[in-house]
C-alpha cells in the first residue's frame, strides 16, 4: 500500500486542456511551487465588500420592503 496521492485525475484534467489552457495552468503550479511558505498563507487579503452597505442600507430597505418603511 502507497501513501502517495493518486495524480490520475489531475492528469485527466490537463489532457483535456486547450494549449494556451495548459501554459495557464503550468504558470500557476510554478507560483505555487516557488512561493516562500508562510504561516499566513491561508489568509487572504480582504480589503471590504465592493460597497458600502452600511451607506446602502436605507436603499437595500426601500427595494425590500417599499418607500415607507426605510425612514423607520
Amino acid at each position: 500500500m502507497s501513501a502517495a496521492y493518486d495524480y490520475g485525475e489531475l492528469h485527466e484534467l490537463i489532457d483535456h486542456l486547450e494549449p494556451e489552457q495548459a501554459e495557464e495552468v503550468r504558470q500557476y503550479a510554478l507560483r505555487l511551487v516557488h512561493s516562500v511558505p508562510s504561516r499566513f498563507r491561508v489568509l487572504r487579503s480582504f480589503d471590504g465588500p465592493a460597497t458600502n452597505l452600511g451607506a446602502r442600507a436605507k436603499d437595500i430597505v426601500r427595494e425590500e420592503f417599499g418607500q415607507s418603511d426605510a425612514d423607520r
